[in-house]
């Protein structure tokens, strides 16, 4: 339910109910309560070094903003919900979802990405002003320009930045579906890698160019890891190489890349060919680090206030839309924090992201590429992506929780199954089981009554 409605949010807030669009940027939240009620019934919340000190610097917060701060509930209460609340979320997927599990969530991406892509071209050709490109609460005109009088279409989502970290998502498994060989039917891996070729190029948005070829690079980071796996390398460049071919051929390729490269010339970035555009990415991704150290020195020791530089805060403070503090995820954290809370906070986010990375990489070592090409998805959502955005705290929670849940292989979840039948099968059978036993000992018993007969065994 929680990647139902992080994919379908927009859909509910800019088409169906437009009406209810502030109340659903919290659609999630029912959901999450819910899950963490069953992770607590069930023994399974993560009650982990990085938790309790989200849960710390969190209700502190809290009691900072209520009474130096802004004051306002409502404010108080978004900015805790999109600071704190959804990031144990990533300790639970791991403890209740295998790579099997991740390898089902996949195929649900590559399908999507189709009707994404249908969606985002007919969005692009539209005018601004269509009711198809409406915004939240179906809002007209609201939507970011690209060039020639063309949107960044963002799809099913509210912005383009939901989109861009959609097709980031989908390009891992289609990259692991040629990587790891009947994963996937041929026909979806073609058909979603068609999709999302065009929707980059027609996203005319730099952030969605960058965050996929972020994954490709995660491809060289497992063979650094695995060097027998260069030979599977060397197997996607060919179907990879013969899905530019096609998507390069059609029409709406050609109309994308024009209005592309007319916004690259009016950034500044055309010149500087695809080295320019990746630069330049790479300086809007870390510039934010830079952001924040500066806002050390120029915030008040307490912070403004949870919430306030959030969209939301903007609103319910000002009754404008923007932000009041910065734009900037580790600036707008440190200036509604206070660096005395914002420091330790931030730390907790990147040590998740190292966490994901040191782990990612034993598993690559094991042959397994699954979790670094996830990683590569969500590590910069984790350490700067924008939290008081709905979709990039969905997109970064939900993928590092699937990216530690990758690395459970199925062989171990089935030996776990298979020992809980056998000790079910003792039960019933009213015999005697030896505490402590080992799966390979039920298995040998079993064996030894098959070959001896059980009224022989002893």
């Amino acid at each position: 339910m929680y990647f139902i409605l992080l994919m379908f949010e927009g859909v509910l807030r800019k088409w169906m109910f437009p009406s209810f669009s502030d109340p659903l940027l919290l659609v999630r939240d029912p959901v999450l309560v819910a899950i963490y009620a069953i992770a607590m019934s069930k023994g399974l919340f993560p009650f982990n070094n990085y938790t309790i000190g989200l849960l710390i610097i969190g209700f502190v917060s809290v009691f900072i903003g209520m009474t130096i701060g802004s004051r306002n509930l409502l404010v108080t209460a978004y900015g805790f919900d999109s600071m704190f609340f959804h990031l144990p979320l990533i300790f639970i997927v791991p403890k209740v979802m295998n790579k099997s599990h991740v390898e089902k969530i996949g195929l649900c991406v590559l399908l999507l990405a189709i009707p994404m892509a249908i969606l985002m071209v007919v969005q692009f050709r539209s005018s601004p002003d269509a009711l198809i490109n409406c915004g939240v609460s179906g809002s007209i005109g609201t939507q970011i320009r690209g060039a020639m009088g063309k949107i960044r279409p963002p799809g099913f989502f509210t912005f383009i930045t939901g989109a861009a970290q959609f097709l980031a998502f989908a390009t891992v498994f289609i990259i692991y579906g040629l990587w790891k060989k009947h994963t996937y039917f041929w026909a979806i891996l073609v058909a979603a890698g068609l999709s999302i070729t065009v929707s980059a190029v027609v996203s005319t948005s730099r952030l969605a160019l960058g965050a996929v070829g972020t994954v490709f690079v995660m491809v060289g980071v497992v063979v650094l890891y695995d060097r027998k796996s260069i030979s599977r390398l060397l197997g996607i460049l060919i179907p990879i190489g013969l899905i530019l071919v096609v998507a390069t051929n059609l029409d709406i390729f050609h109309e994308g890349r024009q209005v592309f490269e007319i916004r690259l010339q009016e950034t500044g970035d055309k010149g500087g060919g695809m080295l320019g555009t990746a630069t330049n990415w790479t300086t809007r991704a870390f510039g934010d680090l830079s952001g924040g150290i500066i806002a050390i020195q120029e915030a008040p020791f307490f912070g403004a206030g949870l919430g306030v530089g959030t969209n939301v805060g903007a609103r319910v403070l000002s009754g404008q839309f923007g932000y009041l503090l910065a734009e900037g995820e580790w600036a707008r954290v440190v200036l509604e924090l206070g660096p005395l809370l914002a420091i330790p906070y931030l730390i907790i986010r990147i040590l998740i992201c190292a966490a994901l990375f040191r782990t990612s990489a034993q598993s690559a070592r094991d042959g397994n590429a699954l979790p670094m090409l996830i990683f590569g998805s969500c590590a910069l959502l984790l350490v700067v992506g924008q939290f008081s955005q709905t979709s990039t705290l969905g997109f970064a929670v939900l993928q590092a929780g699937l990216c530690f849940a990758a690395q459970n292989m199925q062989k171990k979840e089935n030996d776990f199954n298979s020992f809980e039948n056998e000790k079910l099968a003792m039960h019933r059978k009213n015999t005697i089981m030896q505490r402590g036993c080992s799966a390979y000992a039920m298995r040998l018993r079993k064996n030894m009554e098959r070959d001896l007969g059980s009224e022989n065994l002893f």
